[in-house]
């Protein structure tokens, strides 16, 4: 099975966008957890207009987003979060497979060969919210490292009516836009980079890393 990373990448050079210009409910998480220095949020320009269309086809819904793109100081800074969190849990797992399962939900931004999808400005970590900011029951809550984070794990294990319709909405609406799902992940989606070119069968994506914000 290959890799994403094998994906060849032809940059469009289009510019990150500020997502206070737009109708999305922002929940910068990782800001919050003080894993990040700045709250702002921002996605390439062609994802967020994306996003507010089908948030329009979602009504009364609204996206409440915790993070879009990510540099990689920030995606190491999660990695290391996570990498802990396991060595607490687990004391009897060796290195390897420590960074293994680790791997299974955060990149290693460390590795050279791979670009972490969120620093692109491709990939976005959302769920539905009602105007008020209360979120849909998804199963889960942001960031839980564990099987029922899975996007099918409810469909695929008959639990929880509601959970699943939930999602679902959320799953089809972003597939419907053009957005590839992550099977982990219920919560991320990517457009553009060389994950989402991979899950679709794209030549090559279009979104490559992002070097800086300015």
């Amino acid at each position: 099975m290959l890799n994403y990373e094998s994906v060849k990448i032809d940059e469009s050079g289009e510019p990150l966008v500020d997502l206070q210009q737009y109708s999305f409910i922002l929940e910068p998480a990782y800001f919050k957890q003080g894993l990040s220095r700045d709250p702002d949020m921002f996605l390439r320009k062609s994802v967020a207009d994306k996003l507010s269309e089908i948030q329009r086809h979602l009504s009364p819904f609204r996206f409440k987003i915790w993070d879009g793109f990510r540099p990689r100081e920030v995606q190491h800074a999660i990695y290391e979060k996570f990498l802990g969190e396991l060595k607490k849990k687990h004391p009897e797992w060796d290195a390897e497979r420590l960074e293994k399962e680790t791997g299974v939900f955060v990149t290693n931004a460390k590795n050279p060969q791979r670009i972490p999808p969120h620093a692109t400005g491709g990939a976005v970590d959302l769920t539905l919210a009602y105007f008020d900011g209360k979120e849909l029951d998804m199963g889960t809550g942001f960031d839980y490292f564990g099987p029922e984070a899975a996007s099918l794990y409810f469909e695929n294990n008959k639990k929880n009516l509601t959970v699943r319709k939930n999602r679902k909405m959320l799953r089809e609406a972003m597939q419907a836009g053009g957005f590839s799902i992550d099977k982990e992940e219920w919560w991320h989606f990517d457009f553009g980079n060389q994950k989402w070119a991979l899950a679709l069968n794209k030549q090559n994506a279009f979104y490559g890393e992002i070097r800086d914000n300015e």
